[in-house]
């Protein structure tokens, strides 16, 4: 087996979603020598956002795998790190096919994938399980087509971020996958009249689901990030004495809080009700902060047991739906005084809520400020001097809490904005711009000093890094990656941070990159096959208007010495979609590359890409030339390598 893993891993041939390679070979190949541990490390988790150990490249050489025997004939392979840490296991059950891929985070198994016993023996995974620190779900693709279709096991809060991500990402069969089916209704013994009601629900989650993308534009202009599920207390109807049918034990709603652009969004699940190790949904999201329960078959606000903070809640959906347009980028007095009123109601509904139940109003408020005052006119300084209002109450109130840094953070982002939006030109506007970046370090820099563990702490010290290396301080920016590693190694901008590092030390290193094709997610490419040619990276997504006119110079230049160069493009976009329509309008030449996530997609933090576009230049030896190479000289400078 081991000659065939290597062997099929090093021609890139067909990867099924979760590098899923059939691998044929007699019983006594298990028992040969093990693969290496570059080709074990070349399989990835076919599902996005997991978070697993990968050693650097400089560790791999004190990596070994070991042979791994199960009961009766079974066996695999291990990979352990230079510790003795397990980083992945691959095992197969009748040593033709493997059919099951293991992943660890610290040498803890956290994702798993497998392929059902008797599931045909393809060596496609049909079984999709996040472990131990990683959650509960357990997600099945009958079709081994690469998409959960259902999930066995799923807790309330990975609901809601199943929810998020199918809104990012306007995909509605994700969204479906969270929906109970007709025969979990049977299973629970939901009486017809409740059933009737469901399907009703369901027959409009299309169209509930269209809108709420419709109602949160902030979805498709940035990266969405999950920050919580707060839940109405879980309700319990027992079974009747003698009867077999199970409790029902469900949640009446549910608000997911998510952050995007800097500001926080409220989306309302619906009731949600547990069928085993399952939790579903019944209906389609909704956006806005005012919960709502369907159970009774019409929809009414939560709250009603006190009537003015209903009708204060009810005030503030009524204003959200006069939202102004904010898709252009410049100030929007309208958008101002639009948050402005909103800060007024928010107010009000603090006031009116249970001490216990103010603290996602006063998030809003602060969201609404910073958004007031980024949309203010020059001059107009009230929304400013009301943040800071609140911010000061909050740090003087609460100092230290998770809250206090979350206005505080919101005050920050909304000033360095303001300042920002002075923009440049003059040789003095270009010194003050400078000054503006210095003072945000050294905001940034208090801010982690007061708050060394508030959510909005990994933000900063990656804001951090990445101002300095603005600021060509490298040295600086690499020592506040490394402070975000060291102290939030599972946060996103923790992995960003990892690949942040990498990217600053590749001069002279060997370039390490394999990913799904972006014209089949189930064909993976590696750089390794472009070694002894001269290799150019370049990383993009279809919203950069300046793709079109670098990848015309890129053409150019492949026109003229493509033999002997190759050109890499990895897409960013957020939807494989939008970088296939991109380049149906576009053409554009090159190996393309996709992987789920975007920005945060792991093409993307391997080396810590945060702005587009990117650009690497690589040698015949596969080492990195140059990591800031610029599109108006490259191709005087791959002439060079071509000498």
């Amino acid at each position: 087996m081991a000659t065939k893993l290597g062997k099929m891993a090093r021609k890139a041939k067909r990867w099924a979603m979760a590098g899923c390679i059939v691998l044929g070979g007699a019983g006594s190949a298990w028992a040969g020598n093990a693969p290496p541990v570059s080709t074990m490390l070349r399989y990835h988790p076919a599902q996005e956002g997991v978070s697993i150990t990968t050693p650097k490249p400089e560790e791999e050489a004190g990596c070994k795998v070991e042979l791994v025997k199960g009961a009766g004939k079974g066996s695999g392979w291990a990979l352990k790190d230079a510790n003795g840490k397990t980083l992945r296991v691959f095992f197969s059950h009748d040593q033709t096919n493997l059919d099951v891929w293991s992943y660890y985070k610290d040498g803890v198994e956290v994702y798993r994938e497998s392929e059902t016993e008797g599931g045909g023996a393809t060596g496609k995974a049909d079984q999709f399980r996040w472990l131990n620190a990683d959650g509960m779900k357990w997600g099945v693709d009958e079709a081994k087509h690469g998409q959960i279709t259902h999930w066995k096991a799923i807790s309330p809060e990975e609901v809601s971020q199943e929810i998020l991500h199918a809104l990012t990402t306007k995909d509605f069969a994700r969204l479906q996958a969270l929906m109970i089916s007709e025969a979990e209704m049977k299973q629970i013994g939901l009486s017809e009249e409740q059933a009737a009601h469901i399907r009703d629900l369901e027959k409009g989650a299309a169209s509930k689901f269209q809108k709420t993308i419709a109602d949160l534009p902030k979805l498709s202009s940035g990266k969405p990030t999950w920050v919580h599920l707060e839940t109405a207390a879980p309700e319990c109807t027992p079974a009747e004495p003698g009867s077999s049918r199970p409790e029902l034990l469900k949640y009446s709603h549910g608000s997911l809080l998510f952050e995007v652009g800097g500001a926080t969004e409220w989306v309302q699940t619906g009731e949600m009700i547990q069928v085993g190790s399952a939790w579903r949904i019944v209906e389609g999201p909704t956006a806005g902060a005012a919960p709502v329960e369907t159970t009774t078959g019409a929809d009414k606000v939560v709250g009603d047991s006190d009537p003015k903070l209903m009708a204060l809640i009810n005030e503030l959906t009524e204003l959200d739906k006069k939202t102004p347009d904010g898709s252009n980028a410049a100030a929007n007095p309208l958008m101002a005084r639009h948050h402005m009123l909103r800060v007024d109601q928010l107010e009000k509904i603090a006031a009116a809520a249970k001490p216990d139940q103010r603290e996602s109003w006063y998030r809003q408020m602060a969201d609404s400020l910073s958004t007031a005052a980024q949309n203010s006119p020059a001059g107009d300084t009230a929304a400013m001097k009301r943040l800071v209002g609140l911010e000061e109450s909050m740090a003087k109130v609460m100092p230290g809490s998770n809250l206090a840094a979350y206005v505080t953070y919101r005050e920050m982002q909304a000033e360095y904005a303001v300042h920002i939006s002075q923009g440049t030109g003059t040789k003095e506007k270009e010194d003050s711009f400078a000054k503006v970046q210095q003072a945000w370090v050294d905001r940034l820099t208090k801010f982690v000093e007061t708050y060394p563990k508030a959510d909005d702490t990994p933000d900063a010290l990656l804001q951090l890094g990445m101002v300095c290396e603005f600021l060509n301080k490298d040295v600086e920016a690499k020592n506040w990656y490394l402070a975000l590693v060291k102290h939030f190694p599972d946060a996103t901008q923790g992995k960003k941070a990892g690949g942040s590092i990498r990217r600053l030390e590749s001069e002279g290193q060997a370039f390490k990159l394999a990913g799904p094709t972006l014209a089949d997610p189930n064909v993976v490419y590696d750089i390794e096959q472009a070694h002894g040619k001269v290799v150019v990276v370049y990383y993009w997504a279809s919203w950069n208007s300046q793709s079109a006119t670098d990848f015309n110079k890129l053409k150019a230049m492949m026109d003229t010495e493509g033999k002997d160069v190759e050109l890499v493009a990895i897409n960013l976009d957020n939807t494989i979609k939008e970088a296939r329509d991109f380049l149906t309008r576009s053409p554009a030449v090159g190996v393309h590359l996709y992987q789920n996530g975007g920005l945060d997609s792991k093409l993307a933090n391997d080396y810590g890409i945060v702005v587009l576009p990117e650009l690497f230049l690589i040698g015949k030896d596969g080492k990195v030339v140059s990591r800031n190479v610029q599109i108006n000289n490259l191709e005087d400078e791959v002439k060079k390598l071509l000498k």
